[in-house]
């Protein structure tokens, strides 16, 4: 089964809260087939738009290794009020400094948003402009560093993740012969209109089928939820 499809079944809403204890002899950054970084957002009175981005394993396939890494960055559409968006034809231009790139985004298979991967991420320091295009509107803004705001950096969210799966994480390979591999994302919840909420996603997924899944407050630190 494709990596890529995999990854999509991690993320689930309804995770499971279950302590744990021990000392792990994992260490995840070294399993990490997918990381975002750094989040940069923008909306207007209809519209929110998402640019995250980091590094992933170049070809997606579940054995264990960490492949070839790349660039990627997901400019992501969605409306406000989290209905769906109209079936039509969206055109992005993303300027990252002075690289410009430009295509056409696609209608996600988990929500109701529209996205697409640039091939390219954005440094903390980047200036970060999109312009998306569609039926009678047009979305042009430059987007915010979100991810600069966070109390709780990827490194430090990863190393979270690490202490509190610990025990799952010894006893899903205890067997030497299974794998595991690890992605690592930043989420946004803007289900509450008053409140932008933003989360570190850390999922383990293993070459015999266990998946492990933690979420964490990016503002607090606070671990929200785990599936183990």
């Amino acid at each position: 089964m494709k990596k890529k499809i995999l990854m999509f079944m991690l993320l689930f809403v309804g995770l499971i809260s279950l302590s744990a204890c021990g000392s792990s002899k994992i260490d995840l950054s070294k399993y990490l087939i997918e990381k975002r970084t750094t989040l940069y957002t923008a909306e207007d009175e209809l519209y929110a738009v998402t640019f995250s981005s980091g590094t992933r394993e170049q070809d997606y396939e579940l054995d264990g290794v960490v492949g070839e890494m790349v660039d990627f960055g997901i400019v992501t559409l969605s409306r406000l009020d989290n209905a769906p968006l109209a079936d039509d034809t969206y055109t992005y231009t993303v300027q990252i400094n002075d690289q410009t790139y430009t295509g056409f985004l696609e209608k996600s298979s988990v929500d109701n948003s529209y996205l697409a991967d640039v091939g390219a991420s954005a440094p903390m320091d980047a200036t970060v402009k999109i312009q998306i295009t569609f039926t009678g509107y047009s979305f042009n803004e430059e987007l915010i560093n979100t991810s600069s705001q966070f109390a709780i950096s990827a490194d430090k969210a990863l190393e979270m993740a690490n202490e509190e799966l610990k025990e799952e994480l010894d006893n899903i390979t205890s067997d030497k012969n299974v794998k595991i591999e690890v992605v690592m994302k930043n989420l946004k919840d803007y289900s509450n209109s008053e409140t932008r909420n933003y989360y570190w996603y850390v999922g383990v997924v293993s070459t015999n089928g266990d998946t492990l899944g933690i979420l964490i407050d990016a503002s607090t630190g606070d671990v929200i939820a785990k599936k183990v």
